[in-house]
């Protein structure tokens, strides 16, 4: 059986001007159903390129990302999209709410867009919110609740539609260390209870340690282990540490 995403041979580069920036440089790795995974690595080094690829945010320059087998770019646009927004949940740095709707109307908005009716979609809203403890803020506004609590509603409305995979970038990057700390408890409680795999790019070590499996994106390549020193997956041989500024 295949893994549940597999990335082979993973390039990404962009033009700067007349330079062209060479972001991942054959990138590799596979994760199976259910399986949490921390990403680490320097600011600027590709982590938040390597989940949008990944999450069929934005196209490889050269390599394949596959799902359960399937070429996730050979998909017709319209299917892509389909897929992304049924299979693929996202978490960023900033929740990204809609500051008119309430808790319960931006948790329910992937059902809306999924062709799903109110009654459904917010349904499933109410649910998801209070497995992440917000059953008593559902008719609030971003603007009436903590930095928190905004990010738990924006964890919900990437699990409304009970994805296969959620791709987390830096979720407690802009929140203090008790309150990141609150959220990361809580992906591991729901990677725990639902059973739906992830990735999360993190700067804080003694999170990304924590996760049952570590990895780190060095000179475009990834690591197994969030160590100086690792695997890369892409080819089994040991890696050097990384030098300065990778």
């Amino acid at each position: 059986m295949p893994p549940l995403v597999e990335a082979r041979g993973l390039h990404k580069s962009y033009w700067l001007g007349e330079k062209e920036i060479h972001v991942l440089r054959g990138a590799s790795f596979s994760l199976e159903p259910g399986e949490m995974v921390s990403l680490v690595g320097p600011s600027g080094v590709g982590k938040s390129t390597f989940l949008h690829v990944i999450g069929t945010l934005d196209p490889p320059t050269a390599g394949q990302v596959l799902f359960e087998g399937r070429d996730a770019y050979a998909m017709p646009e319209e299917e892509l999209a389909a897929f992304r927004n049924r299979s693929i949940g996202f978490v960023f740095q900033f929740h990204y709410l809609l500051p008119e709707f309430t808790a319960l109307q931006n948790t329910a908005m992937p059902g809306l867009i999924n062709r799903y009716s109110r009654e459904k979609a917010e349904e499933a809203a109410r649910q998801v919110l209070e497995m992440v403890g917000l059953a008593h803020r559902l008719d609030h506004k971003p603007g009436e609740l903590s930095g928190g609590e905004q990010q738990r509603v924006a964890l919900a409305r990437a699990l409304v539609l009970k994805p296969r995979l959620l791709l987390a970038d830096e979720p407690t990057g802009n929140l203090d260390e008790a309150t990141g700390e609150g959220i990361h408890q809580l992906l591991v409680e729901l990677n725990r209870r639902l059973g739906i795999a992830a990735i999360v790019v993190t700067h804080n070590p003694r999170l990304a340690e924590r996760m049952p499996r570590r990895l780190r994106l060095s000179e475009g390549l990834v690591i197994e282990g969030s160590g100086e020193e690792g695997e890369v997956t892409s080819s089994g041989a040991i890696s050097s540490p990384p030098g300065p500024g990778t």
